[in-house]
């Protein structure tokens, strides 16, 4: 179980890549604890290892010229019992190419699912809904739309101000503009459903409607929209959306690069099934 993770501050170096991008990848840790038993019952892990893969084939590198391989802890345990909260998710480690860098890249981080659901979830086919919007937040949705969780104010992205429940990404705002043919300036975020729901979630009725995967309750029937796709663009990465457009292909080149990792005690962001 995660209960306590502890302030601090350490060195990374990142091997540069070719003078274009970052290669981006996902590592999932079933032993965390090193303990020599996996913490995924192995009937599971095949549907962890497809969230994986897709989250792999839509990010498909990084903007800064940096590699990312995100180490996940993936856990089964006990949370809250039947239909309360499904899972929870978050990093506990950002690197940066350098610190004046424009992205903040997460590079460790866990996911918990509460082994009361894990089984019924996966016999009515939601375990790899769940999975992916609890990977989505390990990646960065809703935990990296700016650098204030790691004391960085003012550096990196910086497209969500907590409590405001507007997120101002160009990305993913263009998109969800030219859709729904509106020009507010913002996507509504959800404000609701206290810590971990809230401010980490597109809003429960927004106009893509309440099955979009990264709202914050989980429904019957569920769907990922080029909107969230294109968020991924919003914090540093160059992503693939559904008709095959490439975003955030455009950078600079850059060389040899190094990067600052940091930890700290976060909120885990949660999913909760919706009453």
């Amino acid at each position: 179980m995660y209960k306590h993770y502890l302030l601090s501050l350490v060195a990374a170096l990142f091997l540069p890549l070719s003078a274009h991008a970052g290669i981006f990848s996902i590592t999932l840790d079933y032993d965390a604890d090193g303990d020599g038993t996996d913490n995924v019952d192995a009937i599971y892990q095949s549907v962890f290892d497809d969230a994986l893969d897709f989250w792999e084939s839509v990010i498909i590198g990084t903007q800064d010229n940096i590699d990312v391989n995100l180490v996940i802890d993936a856990e089964v345990a006990a949370i809250d019992g039947n239909f309360g909260i499904l899972g929870s998710a978050t990093n506990f480690r950002a690197g940066a190419e350098s610190p004046t860098s424009d992205y903040l890249y997460a590079i460790e981080g866990f996911m918990n699912f509460d082994s009361a659901d894990v089984n019924r979830l996966n016999n009515d086919g939601s375990l790899y809904e769940l999975i992916l919007h609890e990977m989505a937040h390990v990646i960065g949705f809703g935990t990296l739309w700016n650098a204030d969780r790691y004391g960085l104010s003012g550096q990196f992205q910086d497209i969500y101000t907590d409590g405001s429940g507007q997120y101002t990404g160009a990305y993913a705002l263009s998109i969800y503009e030219d859709t729904f043919n509106t020009n507010d300036g913002y996507i509504p975020i959800e404000l609701d459903g206290g810590s971990g729901t809230a401010d980490a979630h597109w809003d429960e009725g927004w106009e893509a409607g309440s099955g979009e995967i990264m709202t914050g309750y989980l429904a019957s029937t569920t769907f990922i929209s080029d909107i969230t796709l294109a968020s991924f663009a919003d914090i540093g990465y160059i992503v693939e959306l559904s008709d095959g457009t490439i975003l955030g292909a455009s950078f600079s080149e850059v060389s040899s690069p190094t990067s600052a990792a940091l930890g700290l005690l976060t909120l885990a962001f949660i999913l909760l099934r919706r009453k």
